[in-house]
């Protein structure tokens, strides 16, 4: 049976799981960082603007949505396992198409909405919708399973970006060793996580970092 361990970060919102805030001077960047042209509640990182909730929630200003009672589907017991009588599988496998889905691109410029408000998705909320996706990547890992005769071990990371405005994933990364790089199982995940929506949210685009291991 595979075991899982799963580890979700929101880098936007990271500070947030602080019990209180500190109050501290804000350095002066040079002015030639960004051409001085971050504004209240953002910084500048590698020259690109970027959301900072760390000052947001000393002032009170970073909130969670009013988020509904949180039930989704049950954790997966048995990670990349075969369930598929080997006699239905397509003699000849086909990988999923994952030239739609744009890669995340954390250099990249992003464009702040100046009229978005400050609310985030929870850690406990995002658990949720990550079981979800879990199932979606499960199925990746067991069609692979069934034609692969069995998988290895190793541990998949994934980063992709949700906007908060419609939920959707804008892009995402997946990194895997070989063992777990078999039978089209990178653009199904891909794909699976692409396809997911998220609940909408007044606030800033977020970033998750997750992983799965297989032992």
């Amino acid at each position: 049976m595979r075991q899982r361990v799963v580890t979700v970060g929101v880098f936007l919102s990271l500070a947030l799981a602080l019990p209180s805030c500190k109050r501290q001077e804000v350095e002066t960047s040079s002015p030639v960082d960004c051409n001085g042209v971050c504004g209240k509640y953002t910084r500048c990182d590698e020259g690109r603007c970027v959301v900072d909730y760390s000052t947001a929630v000393c002032d009170g200003l970073s909130t969670q949505i009013d988020e509904q009672p949180m039930e989704g589907p049950p954790p997966v017991t048995s990670w990349g396992t075969c369930d598929i009588d080997p006699a239905n599988l397509p003699e000849k496998f086909v990988p999923v198409d994952d030239s739609a889905v744009p890669s995340y691109d954390p250099s990249r410029a992003t464009v702040l909405d100046m009229n978005a408000g400050s609310e985030r998705l929870s850690e406990q909320r995002l658990m949720v919708e990550m079981r979800t996706i879990e199932h979606e990547l499960n199925k990746c890992l067991g069609i692979a399973s069934c034609y692969n005769n069995g998988l290895g071990s190793g541990r998949i990371d994934f980063e992709f970006r949700v906007l908060g405005k419609t939920g959707r994933v804008d892009g995402v990364n997946i990194t895997a060793p070989e063992e777990l790089s078999v039978y089209g199982i990178i653009p199904c995940a891909r794909t699976a996580i692409h396809e997911h929506r998220f609940p909408a949210f007044d606030g800033q685009q977020m970033v998750v970092n997750y992983s799965v291991e297989l032992d």
